[in-house]
């Protein structure tokens, strides 16, 4: 008969699963003790050809003939009774790997017959080699997570208590939603000022008629950084220069965001003559796509 002692596949009821290839079995093997539920008193027998194959760890059981107890353990064993395996482990390390965590390396101290194993890949890890002390799923997470696992109390889990639990939950999201909408509206708020502080200044100061001052706050609201870059190129205008200065800028508020150049230098030079009439049209901005492209300033020649 041979019995899985450990599965690397499977998680284990402290939360992590055990890389066989990392179990150190040389203790083990000097000694390959087989216990009932980890009872050090109730030594049943022990373990034979301990093999490691692909993810798992599998053993042939001994048991002690010669012992009643062990011998009618073997008997509930054989007949189907009995069919819980569990390892007594001291972990030396965890790793995560692919977000689980990982017992990479390991020392199995015992393996016992149990009569009803937390899950398919029982586990009690011990804090020491001589196995003074097993650790409790508690006392384990404060070793190597630095953490504490909350005790439940199960007579305050009645329905009332819940659903009052769940309306207090609710009632702090939804002052929280509103927390967040006056937040959004505030902002709104404030960033249409500041794009009508910037239209106001660029009609003042001579960079855009006055009949185009909302669709400049528009272009400011949509894209405040490309907008402020274009209108810090444009000179003060004097009266006579207004008509000429309306009608291009005219055309570029009609194009909306197309106004504002969103192509790169690659972009343009892959069509015949967009640079150079980028060039003629807004200096500034082939500047600074120059210096995207090649990493330095452009000279004339």
């Amino acid at each position: 008969m041979k019995i899985v002692l450990c599965d690397s596949t499977s998680i284990n009821s402290y939360g992590f699963r055990t890389d066989v290839s990392g179990i150190n079995l040389e203790r083990f093997k000097k000694n390959p003790v087989m216990l009932y539920n980890h009872d050090p008193e109730k030594v049943i027998g022990k373990w034979k050809n301990i093999t490691v194959t692909g993810n798992r760890l599998t053993a042939e059981p001994v048991f002690d003939a010669s012992d009643p107890f062990a011998a009618e353990i073997e008997r509930k064993v054989n007949d189907g009774f009995i069919k819980g395996c569990s390892m007594g482990l001291m972990i030396t390390q965890i790793t995560k790997t692919k977000g689980v965590d990982v017992a990479t390396e390991s020392l199995l101290l015992e393996a016992s017959i149990v009569s009803i194993p937390s899950d398919e890949n029982a586990l009690v890890v011990y804090a020491d080699e001589k196995q003074e002390k097993k650790l409790s799923i508690n006392e384990f997470n404060k070793l190597f997570y630095n953490m504490e696992t909350k005790e439940i109390d199960n007579s305050q889990l009645t329905v009332d208590n819940l659903q009052s639990q769940l309306k207090e939950k609710d009632s702090q999201i939804a002052e929280l939603s509103a927390k967040i909408a006056e937040y959004e509206k505030n902002e709104a708020e404030r960033q249409f000022h500041e794009a009508e502080d910037f239209s106001s200044k660029a009609v003042s100061d001579g960079k855009v008629p006055a009949e185009l001052k909302a669709d400049v706050t528009a272009m400011y609201l949509e894209n405040k950084e490309r907008t402020v870059r274009l209108f810090a190129a444009l000179k003060e205008t004097k009266a006579d220069e207004k008509p000429a200065l309306q009608t291009t800028l005219s055309a570029m508020v009609k194009n909306g965001a197309e106004a504002v150049n969103t192509l790169t230098w690659d972009d343009l030079d892959r069509k015949p003559g967009a640079l150079k009439k980028l060039k003629d049209e807004n200096i500034e901005e082939f500047k600074r796509l120059y210096r995207e492209k090649f990493h330095c300033e452009w000279e004339r020649f």
